[in-house]
């Protein structure tokens, strides 16, 4: 069945109100008036009949049937009366008549029951489209002849179309009116309909920060209010909870199910250096600001390459990168590069913030340094936790493999284990470091690691356009350049223009040739 809107299904249940509404009153005052020029026109016929025959009566009684034409003839005068005949008491013969061909015969109407002496009230010929009126003349009780007038209907038709048309065209008139009236005010009220269509569209495609600013103060209103407060306490959840994670729930519900599935997951560890010292020497809002800074790139970096955000831990984030189907190995590839692109990051950041320092623009984050290890292997994914709260994660080996090598990135390298090495060679190039046993491993255990030092010159490319897309003026703007100065207050153009001096510089930061990023 097709899909029919609520604009469609409403506007057509009003118009069709609106026009069986119209009809319906057109029906009844058209029916009213009828009734009534019907009335009117039946007091008058009874009028004239009646005028006519007390007129006549003495005139019968006298056979002055000159004078009884003559009556008859000033009756004509009037238009609507199109026939008359006056009849004796005897007989029924025709005294007057409007055709004088009928004088002194025995009169004969169908409709006029004479013969029956029965010369009251009124009959209506369909036939001949007339209404007949009769009246007994009678002078002191005694019957004396027989009045009959006959008055056309066209007059009666003509007012009833001429009242058809009036009425028909006024309540078009009103009809229409009101059709745009109920149109406009209909649009008016699904407008906001659409507005919180088009804002659940949004929520559903991961835009939490959507609002309706609505001021009806009625269902609708309470409809926006509570979408609004629907919509904040969602965006307060998913600060909590990756996104990514709900939408791979929603596209496949079975991985909402309990148990778990062994895959073959890269995970990615990095950690910052020197943090100790920096919590030390900093207030915990600006600690939490520096670190947020850093990890809004880091999460940025981690979905642009399809990976989860496991959790962050401190100074400390951990993300995993499944394949997209059986027997892929761009899993590692997507992790390696998340942690190259997390430390191009890094370095780009602290360029801008050494350029910020050089030109004495005020900022709220200090340079730091972080290093990042990937391992991959078989681990196993799935939901684990409690019906209270429940983490989408992985655990095994090798998220043991990539916590203990993340230990041992102390001047910022980036280290990955052999696995992921060999599925990398094509888009990074990396040192065999010695072997080593990582703690909480057996001495059999021991494993291989390998550096990243330098990229490919296609992966290059694509690292740079995504540090472009990372370093935006906003960014700039929202977490680098600092609110306030000596105590006071920055103005906003003052804090937009050097975030646009800081924006021109990281430009020319990521084109640099050859990047130093990585730490050979």
């Amino acid at each position: 069945m097709p899909r029919i809107s609520i604009k469609v299904k409403y506007s057509l249940l009003v118009l069709f109100s609106i026009l069986a509404t119209s009809g319906l009153l057109s029906w009844f005052v058209l029916g009213l008036i009828d009734t009534e020029v019907r009335a009117q026109l039946k007091r008058r016929g009874e009028s004239v009949t009646q005028q006519l025959a007390w007129a006549l009566a003495p005139v019968l009684l006298s056979k002055d049937d000159a004078k009884v034409r003559a009556a008859l003839n000033r009756v004509f005068e009037d238009s609507d009366i199109v026939a008359g005949s006056i009849i004796d008491a005897d007989g029924g013969r025709v005294v007057a008549d409007g055709d004088e061909g009928r004088v002194g015969q025995s009169f004969f109407d169908p409709f006029v029951p004479v013969e029956e002496r029965d010369c009251s009230g009124m009959v209506e010929d369909s036939a001949r489209d007339r209404l007949i009126f009769m009246r007994t003349a009678s002078f002191s009780g005694v019957r004396v002849g027989c009045v009959v007038i006959q008055i056309s209907r066209d007059s009666l038709d003509k007012v009833l179309g001429r009242a058809t048309a009036q009425v028909l065209f006024l309540t078009a008139v009103i009809a229409l009116a009101v059709i745009v009236l109920s149109f406009l005010t209909l649009r008016r009220t699904l407008k906001p309909l659409g507005q919180i269509i088009e804002g659940t569209r949004r929520i559903a495609e991961g835009d939490f920060s959507t609002r309706l600013s609505l001021a009806s103060k009625d269902e609708i209103g309470d409809l926006a209010e509570a979408f609004n407060s629907m919509a904040a306490r969602t965006e307060l959840l998913f600060r909590y909870v990756d996104k990514s994670v709900a939408e791979r729930l929603i596209h496949d519900e079975s991985l909402a199910l309990p148990g778990g599935r062994l895959k073959q997951v890269s995970v990615l560890f990095g950690d910052m250096r020197g943090f100790t010292e920096l919590s030390n020497e900093r207030s915990p809002g600006e600690v939490v600001w520096i670190l947020n800074t850093y990890f809004d790139l880091f999460f940025q970096v981690v979905h642009h390459f399809s990976g989860v955000v496991d959790k962050t831990m401190g100074d400390a984030i951990m993300a995993f990168f499944e394949p997209y189907r059986p027997k892929d190995t761009s899993n590692a590839e997507r992790a390696a590069m998340s942690a190259v692109a997390m430390q191009a990051a890094v370095w780009t950041l602290g360029e801008i913030l050494a350029e910020a320092g050089r030109l004495g623009i005020p900022t709220l984050v200090e340079p730091c340094r972080f290093g990042f290890a990937v391992a991959t292997g078989r681990l196993i994914v799935g939901n684990i936790g409690s019906k209270r709260h429940m983490d989408y994660t992985v655990c095994g080996p090798a998220v043991n493999l990539a916590a203990r090598l993340q230990q041992d990135t102390r001047r910022g390298e980036i280290i990955v284990d052999h696995f992921t090495a060999m599925d990398v060679d094509k888009m990074v190039v990396t040192r065999r470091l010695p072997r080593v046993r990582p703690n909480g491993f057996s001495p059999s255990q021991e494993v291989t690691p390998f550096q990243v030092v330098e990229l490919e010159a296609t992966e290059l490319v694509r690292m740079r356009k995504l540090l472009r897309l990372l370093f935006t003026r906003r960014f700039l703007l929202e977490h680098i350049v600092a609110f306030v100065r000596d105590g006071t207050e920055l103005p906003v153009d003052r804090r937009a223009g050097w975030a646009a001096v800081l924006h021109d510089h990281a430009a020319g930061v990521i084109e640099r040739d050859p990047p130093s990023f990585l730490v050979n």
